[in-house]
């Protein structure tokens, strides 16, 4: 697990913004005659700049637990009136959309000057391009938590918070495992979270994987103030949470009601002032199992269209064309498919997890 730097972020940035170029030049100008440099300029900018971005990931510094010094302040400091909501990840975000995109735009130069048949395939390949937009915004959607982070968030500002001293333990998976959709099948669902203690008591604040472990390698011992809001009554499920470290670093969660109700019907709340704190450090977004697949079928997919790019579609047999870009398609699609199916399965790597397993009792 490694730092992230302006140099990965500008170069993750970069090769983003030139595959997007590259896809919009399809549609942008659809009719310029081969063979097509622009694009073929555009993919090998994105090829180059995700290569240094891969290569800038590798080198970037290793994200560190924080200064022990730091973690050991005295007296107790208090909570901020102000906590910092987790960052988006525009990044992946943006990268999703274009693998998503890019599809639908190799079936837009399949079709050449088109025709009926072509004109009927665009539309729908368009409607499906959506639809798996939708599908995928609904399936990493986060909005329903933030909602409840921003609660949280704003009982900080008004002072009205409950709290209490704990301090950081290991992480957790839990691997849950049920009936699956089809007979014979088992799904298996995995929760992440980081145990906190308060003395013999264990509260679990839950997160995703990676922002569990940035947590437990980077606060690992560290004792602070977990703290809920005031409105919890108001929350359905779970609970909004955050922890603050002594160090000043804070990652914010969900935390289970029946484990946070021992400290939340008391009417204390502890000290508050406009002390600063911050995000726990961003970590380098690069991982092998997602990104050598993912790069790979890119690059397959360019190797396969150069003919239709580089001739042109309506100079190739129909067939030749459209075969060419279907294979593309598949490459872009199955790869980073595989690569995500891998690294879902593995833990990040620095901190020592807890792996545990519990089984629907209906299949026990």
């Amino acid at each position: 697990m490694r730092r992230s730097t302006l140099i990965t972020r500008a170069l993750g940035g970069t090769a983003l913004a030139c595959a997007a170029v590259a896809l919009s030049l399809v549609f942008v100008r659809y009719d310029a005659p081969a063979p097509r440099g622009d694009i073929l300029s555009a993919l090998g900018a994105a090829a180059l700049a995700a290569g240094a971005w891969a290569l800038a990931c590798r080198a970037a510094p290793p994200f560190s637990p924080a200064p022990a010094a730091a973690s050991r302040p005295s007296p107790v400091p208090p909570l901020p009136r102000r906590l910092p909501l987790p960052a988006r990840d525009v990044g992946r975000a943006t990268g999703a959309v274009l693998l998503i995109l890019t599809p639908f735009a190799l079936t837009r130069l399949a079709a050449g000057s088109g025709g009926v048949l072509a004109g009927a395939l665009i539309i729908f390949v368009f409607v499906v391009t959506v639809k798996a937009l939708l599908f995928a915004r609904r399936q990493a959607s986060q909005a329903e938590a933030r909602r409840k982070l921003v609660v949280l968030a704003e009982d900080a500002v008004r002072g009205e918070l409950h709290a209490v001293r704990v301090r950081v333990g290991e992480p957790v998976r839990m691997r849950y495992l049920k009936r699956g959709d089809k007979p014979g099948e088992l799904d298996v669902t995995q929760f992440h979270w980081l145990v906190l203690r308060d003395g013999g008591r264990e509260i679990r604040l839950g997160g995703s994987r990676e922002e569990v472990g940035r947590a437990a390698l980077r606060l690992g011992g560290q004792e602070g103030w977990l703290c809920w809001p005031e409105r919890w009554k108001l929350i359905d499920e779970e609970l909004p949470a955050a922890f603050v470290a002594d160090s000043g670093e804070v990652i914010m969660g969900l935390s289970d009601p029946d484990e946070a109700r021992p400290y939340l019907n008391g009417t204390t709340r502890p000290p508050m002032s406009d002390r600063a704190v911050r995000r726990l450090p961003s970590t380098a977004k690069f991982s092998a199992p997602v990104h050598t697949r993912t790069v790979g079928g890119a690059l397959l997919a360019a190797l396969i269209t150069a003919p239709v790019l580089y001739v042109g579609p309506d100079r190739l047999p129909w067939v030749l064309d459209w075969l060419l870009c279907a294979l593309a398609a598949a490459s872009v699609v199955v790869f980073p498919l595989h690569g995500i199916r891998e690294t879902t399965q593995a833990l990040s790597d620095g901190p020592s997890w807890t792996v545990r397993e519990e089984t629907d009792p209906s299949i026990a």
